[in-house]
C-alpha cells in the first residue's frame, strides 16, 4: 500500500524538489501547537481588556485561542508548499519564502559541519532537520526541517568536505 506521506518529493527537469508531503503535516502540527500557545498569550488579556460583559469576552477570547491556531497552520502549509531545494555540484540551494522569496546556495567549499536533528513529531513522520554550518561566525548555518530521515542522511553525507570523507584519524 502505498502511503502518500511516504512519496518521493518530486524531481523537477532542474533538480528543484520539493518538501515531502509529511513535512507539510509536521509544519502543520507545530504551526497549531504554535498558535494555540500564542493564542492563549493573547486572548487572555485581550478578553480581560475589553469593556464587555463575561459573555461577550468569553467569546472574544474563544474566537482569538482558535483563530491563532488556524491561520499559523495554514502559514505553515503555505510555507512548505513554497520551499524546494536541489544538491548540484556548487552544493546545496534552498529556495523558500511567501511574499519574500529567499534562495540560499551553501558552497560545498563552505561547509564547516553538519548536524541532523529530530524532534519527537518529525521522528513519528520519519523526517529530520539538515543543519548546514558554514565558514564564518558561529551564526552562519542553514537551517532546513522537512527531508526524510534517509534524504537529509544522504544530504549530509554529499555535503562532507571531501577532506572529510576519508579521514580515519581522530
Amino acid at each position: 500500500m502505498n502511503d502518500p506521506l511516504s512519496a518521493p518529493a518530486p524531481l523537477a527537469d532542474d533538480g528543484w524538489q520539493s518538501l515531502p508531503p509529511a513535512a507539510r503535516r509536521v509544519a502543520g502540527i507545530t504551526g497549531a501547537i504554535a498558535g494555540l500557545v500564542v493564542g492563549t498569550l493573547v486572548a487572555v488579556p485581550v478578553a480581560v481588556a475589553v469593556d464587555a460583559g463575561l459573555a461577550l469576552k468569553l467569546a472574544l477570547g474563544a474566537v482569538l485561542w482558535l483563530a491563532l491556531p488556524v491561520l499559523a497552520l495554514a502559514w505553515a502549509r503555505v510555507r512548505w508548499r513554497r520551499t524546494s531545494w536541489r544538491l548540484d555540484e556548487r552544493g546545496l540551494q534552498v529556495r523558500r519564502g511567501v511574499f519574500w522569496r529567499k534562495e540560499v546556495l551553501v558552497p560545498r567549499s563552505r561547509v564547516q559541519h553538519l548536524d541532523l536533528e529530530r524532534g519527537p513529531i518529525e521522528r513519528h513522520f520519519g523526517l529530520a532537520t539538515l543543519v548546514v554550518h558554514t565558514a564564518g561566525t558561529r551564526m552562519h548555518a542553514l537551517r532546513q526541517s522537512g527531508f526524510f530521515d534517509a534524504d537529509a542522511v544522504a544530504l549530509r553525507d554529499a555535503l562532507l568536505p571531501e577532506a572529510d570523507r576519508h579521514d580515519d584519524s581522530l
